[in-house]
Formats: C-alpha cells, sequence, structure tokens
C-alpha cells in the first residue's frame, strides 16, 4: 500500500510539473505573439517629406497668391470675395507650416530664396491691401 501510495503521489506530482511547465511555455508563446502582435498592429510612420517636395508644396501656395494679385491687377475691386478670404487664409496656414518644417528639416535657406508669409504677403500689394482691409472690417466691433 505505501508503494501505491507513493507511485501515485509521484505521478501526481509529475503530472503537476508537467502542467506547469505546459502553462509556463504557453504564456510565454502568447507574450511573443502578443509583442508581435503590437508591432504588426501599429500604423505605420507617415513618410517623410523632403525639402524639395515641401519646398512645392509652398511654391504651389504661393503660385494661388500671385494668380489672384493678378486677377487683381487685371480686375481691381474693392474686397474680396469670402472664398478669397478662406482660401488665403489656408494658403497662409501652409505656408506657415511649410516653412516650420524647412526650419525643422535644417534646410531653410532665409531671404532671397525662402520666404516667410509676411515677407510673401508684402511683396502682393493689392492682395495686401484687400487682406488687411478685410481683417479689419472683421476685428471691428458691431454696433
Amino acid at each position: 500500500m505505501d508503494t501505491a501510495l507513493l507511485v501515485v503521489i509521484l505521478l501526481l506530482m509529475l503530472l503537476l510539473i508537467c502542467f506547469l511547465l505546459f502553462y509556463f511555455f504557453t504564456q510565454q508563446s502568447l507574450r511573443d505573439i502578443t509583442a508581435r502582435l503590437n508591432i504588426a498592429l501599429q500604423p505605420p510612420p507617415a513618410p517623410k517629406k523632403n525639402a524639395e517636395a515641401i519646398r512645392r508644396e509652398r511654391a504651389m501656395s504661393h503660385d494661388q497668391l500671385m494668380l489672384l494679385e493678378a486677377d487683381l491687377t487685371n480686375n481691381p475691386r474693392e474686397e474680396l470675395t469670402p472664398e478669397e478670404l478662406v482660401n488665403i487664409d489656408q494658403i497662409s496656414k501652409t505656408i506657415k507650416v511649410c516653412t516650420a518644417q524647412l526650419k525643422k528639416l535644417g534646410d531653410w535657406m532665409g531671404l532671397p530664396f525662402d520666404l516667410e508669409w509676411t515677407d510673401i504677403l508684402a511683396r502682393l500689394p493689392k492682395v495686401n491691401e484687400l487682406y488687411r482691409k478685410a481683417i479689419a472690417v472683421d476685428a471691428e466691433p458691431e454696433n
């Protein structure tokens, strides 16, 4: 009876050791799988723009302002349309973002090659005048 009890206890201990080893290796495998999935499911980083692409984007925005300046020279008027004001605001944001990106990349060359928003606007007298007039009208408190 002592031998049978000892064999049963040893078998139970062996079974317990096998179960613990199985549990340990399963947990370790699950941790590895989770780590790989977390890496695989992360969104890919945004592609970095090079200085040429940033300058091209800024040049396209600048060209839109130049077209507006040419239109105002050919067809003089007293104020800008609301769509043009929104467009100028969007162009302003784009140029400021491009300027910040160029400075962050260390590719900012400065005057006369790279112009900031205020420099660009100063070189377009008609757009500058009408844009500042529209801003002044918006800033006035209503009576």
